[in-house]
C-alpha cells in the first residue's frame, strides 16, 4: 500500500483510460490504477512523471490505494465488463462511501442497468439519504482519446445526486468541459445528440467531396464558409424546437420556414449531376425518402408543410397517410 493515498483511481487502461490517466497524472494528480492485463499499468507507472502512480493487482485494491474522497473512474470497454467488475468478489464493498463514475460507452438503458447493479452491490440507491457519502455517476466522454489526453473533450454526466459531480469537478474538468445533465440516462442521450453532429457533418463532407474536387473548390475556403453556417445552427435548432410540440396539421402549415416540397426540390436537383458522373447518391436518396414519407409521397398531401413535419417519421415513426392510403414510394425525380 502506498504511504499516501492517490487523489484519483482509474480502472481500465484501454486507449481512452490510458489517455485519461496520463492527462490526470501530468496535471499532478496522483493515481491508483488497475487494468485486467497488468502490462499497460506497469508501462504507465514506468513513465517519468511528477505525480506518483500506484499499480494494483486487483480493482478493489486500486480503490483502497486511493483517498476515501477520491473519485473512482471506471473506463472499461462496455456495460457487460462494468457489471462483471461490480459483481466481482469484494469489489462492491470497496466502493462503500466512494463516488463511482462510470464512463463506459453504452445507451441510456445500459447506464440505468449499471446504476441498478451498483445499488445492489454497494447500496445507496435512490432511496438513500442524499447527504450520504459517495454514490453513482454515469457519464459519456465526447471525444477521442487524443482529446482526453489534451483535456479538450466534453463530459456529459448524470446522477440522482448532482453534488457528486460538483465534488469531482476539479478532477473531471482536467479531462474537458463538465456538464451535469440530470438523472441517469440523460448524459448518454446528450452524448448521442452531440456526437451525431460529427457523423452527420462528416457524411455530408464525404458525400460532397467528389463534386468539390471536380469543380475545383478550395477546401480551406469551404471550411471558412461552412463555419459561418454552422455558427447559426444552435439558434436555428432552438427556434425549430419551439415548433415541435404542436403536431397539428394547422401548425405544420402555418408560418412555414422551409416546405417539404422546397426541400425535396433542393435534394432532387443534384441527382442528374451525380448520376451523369457516377457519383453515389446514398445521402440524396436517404433525404428524398424521408421527405417523401413525411409528405405522403412525391407531391403528396403534406408537401406544403413545414420541414419540421419530418419529426413524424424520424421521431414518432408515424409516416404520413395520403387520402388514398399509405404513401407509396415513387420515382425520386
Amino acid at each position: 500500500m502506498a504511504a499516501s493515498r492517490a487523489a484519483v483511481c482509474v480502472l481500465g487502461l484501454g486507449n481512452m483510460g490510458s489517455a485519461m490517466a496520463r492527462r490526470l497524472r501530468d496535471s499532478n494528480f496522483s493515481l491508483s490504477i488497475w487494468n485486467r492485463s497488468p502490462a499497460k499499468a506497469m508501462a504507465l507507472q514506468a513513465e517519468v512523471a511528477s505525480a506518483p502512480v500506484y499499480v494494483a493487482s486487483a480493482a478493489a485494491a486500486a480503490v483502497a490505494m486511493s483517498d476515501p474522497k477520491a473519485p473512482v473512474l471506471c473506463v472499461l470497454t462496455d456495460t457487460a465488463s462494468v457489471i462483471s467488475l461490480l459483481r466481482s468478489e469484494g469489489f462492491g464493498a470497496s466502493l462503500e462511501g466512494r463516488t463511482f463514475i462510470n464512463l463506459a460507452s453504452g445507451s441510456p438503458d445500459e447506464g440505468r442497468d449499471i446504476a441498478k447493479v451498483h445499488a445492489e452491490v454497494v447500496g445507496g440507491g435512490t432511496g438513500a439519504a442524499a447527504e450520504a457519502p459517495g454514490g453513482f455517476v454515469d457519464g459519456a466522454y465526447c471525444g477521442p482519446p487524443a482529446k482526453a489526453r489534451q483535456g479538450a473533450g466534453q463530459l456529459f454526466l448524470s446522477s440522482d445526486r448532482a453534488r457528486l459531480v460538483e465534488e469531482a469537478r476539479a478532477v473531471l474538468s482536467t479531462l474537458g468541459s463538465v456538464t451535469f445533465c440530470g438523472a441517469v440516462g440523460a448524459g448518454r442521450a446528450m452524448d448521442y445528440a452531440v456526437v451525431d453532429l460529427f457523423f452527420v457533418n462528416l457524411l455530408s463532407f464525404l458525400s460532397n467531396k467528389a463534386a468539390l474536387e471536380r469543380e475545383g473548390v478550395d477546401v480551406k475556403q469551404l471550411v471558412v464558409e461552412m463555419k459561418k453556417r454552422l455558427d447559426t445552427v444552435p439558434a436555428v435548432l432552438e427556434a425549430y424546437d419551439a415548433r415541435l410540440s404542436d403536431r397539428s396539421e394547422d401548425s405544420y402549415n402555418a408560418n412555414t420556414t422551409v416546405s417539404l416540397s422546397t426541400a425535396r426540390s433542393y435534394w432532387a436537383s443534384r441527382l442528374p449531376y451525380h448520376e451523369a458522373r457516377g457519383i453515389p447518391t446514398h445521402l440524396t436518396q436517404l433525404f428524398l425518402d424521408l421527405i417523401d414519407e413525411a409528405a405522403g409521397g412525391k407531391d403528396g398531401p403534406h408537401s406544403g408543410a413545414d420541414i419540421t413535419r419530418l419529426q413524424e417519421v424520424v421521431r414518432y415513426g408515424s409516416p404520413a397517410q395520403s387520402s388514398g392510403g399509405p404513401a407509396a414510394k415513387k420515382s425520386r425525380r
